[in-house]
């Protein structure tokens, strides 16, 4: 889950390092990785109908995005760097991008600092992966290839400072940041700062965090930058629990709404129940489902497409592994209660089908 990916990588060292106690011995080395991912999408409307994040293709070859991660710790400091570069990484970043480069660079999608004051309590500072939701950025750590409505449409990342607690199987966080999905405040228009949260438990066999976020994307009086005028609170409930050593369920449960500051009609409201299910057939071969029930019949306009309506989506997908590398055949069939999608002949339809084959790689 992204909650433990992103606690972990603030702390991530190489296996061949040792703890420092006393700064003025050799520092340890710094530990890379990294992760790379490739798909073909057929639409079997032969139209892009995709509303979800990082598939909106249609019969082509697509590269997704490449990632290059660094960390280091001495002492009780670390720093963690994520670079990415591809459409993935674009489209993550989307208020650093355009439409015409969001091929043509390296995008940060993680540096964050971390100081550890004691054995229970950290402060980070930096800009960070969100902690809201279940599923992550990177295509290697989720099951399914292709993204939920409840992360295509909650937030990506937090760019500030935030203090973490862990006391046994119990964590706590509570952060200040700048307006959501922005890594400079100068580029969001606005002065006003994002509250996040969560309180977590890490148990033996499951997991369970409660995560909030509330925060304004206002422009300062003035701003020449187009940004919204919404306010928006969202209440996040994941959980993880292993049943057995080859079958596991997740689950993801979050309710979003939207306050406009000067028009009320355009206020709204969205939730998702998404239920996860992965079977291992062996260490090589494993089966994940995901089902998402997303209401966006209360949304407001900023939705787009999907407001007033209401998506059934299911999705399977088939996860071989052949040493680092992972092949990942899908089929996703979304059943929605309006006409959002498209037919082959172009007419609104409210069914949309497609397959693609994934590749996933990381070293």
């Amino acid at each position: 889950m992204k909650k433990v990916f992103y606690v972990l990588a603030a702390t991530l060292t190489s296996s061949f390092a040792f703890a420092q106690e006393d700064e003025t011995s050799t520092p340890p080395a710094t530990t890379w990785g990294g992760s790379a991912d490739a798909y073909y999408k057929y639409d079997f409307s032969k139209q892009m109908n995709g509303l979800t994040s990082f598939t909106n293709s249609q019969d082509s070859f697509e590269l997704g995005m490449a990632s290059i991660e660094a960390s280091h710790t001495f002492g009780k400091a670390s720093v963690f760097v994520d670079l990415g570069f591809g459409k993935r990484a674009g489209e993550f970043s989307y208020n650093e991008t355009t439409d015409k480069d969001i091929n043509a660079k390296f995008l940060i999608k993680q540096l964050f600092f971390t100081y550890q004051i004691t054995d229970e309590f950290k402060v980070v500072a930096g800009s960070f992966g969100t902690h809201i939701g279940y599923e992550v950025l990177d295509a290697v750590d989720n099951k399914n290839y292709s993204m939920s409505y409840a992360f295509s449409y909650g937030p990506f990342f937090n760019t500030g400072v935030k203090a973490q607690y862990t006391a046994g199987k119990f964590t706590a966080m509570l952060g200040i940041t700048n307006p959501t999905d922005f890594k400079s405040a100068m580029d969001a228009g606005s002065s006003q700062k994002t509250y996040i949260g969560q309180v977590g438990y890490i148990g033996e066999t499951g997991s369970a965090y409660l995560n909030f976020t509330s925060g304004s994307t206002n422009p300062t009086p003035g701003s020449l930058i187009p940004v919204s005028n919404e306010n928006k609170t969202q209440f996040d409930l994941t959980a993880s629990k292993t049943i057995s050593d080859s079958f596991g369920l997740g689950l993801n449960a979050t309710y979003a709404k939207t306050k406009h500051d000067f028009d009320s009609t355009l206020d709204g409201e969205w939730f998702s129940l998404v239920g996860y299910a992965n079977y291992s057939f062996s260490p090589s071969l494993l089966l994940a489902y995901r089902m998402e029930y997303f209401d966006a019949k209360d949304a407001a306009p900023s939705l787009g497409t999907l407001t007033g309506s209401s998506v059934f989506a299911n999705t399977i997908s088939l996860n071989y592994k052949v040493g680092k590398l992972t092949i990942i055949p899908e089929l996703r069939y979304d059943a929605a209660s309006e006409d959002i999608f498209l037919d082959k002949d172009g007419a609104p339809t409210g069914g949309s089908f497609f397959g693609l084959i994934a590749t996933t790689y990381s070293f």
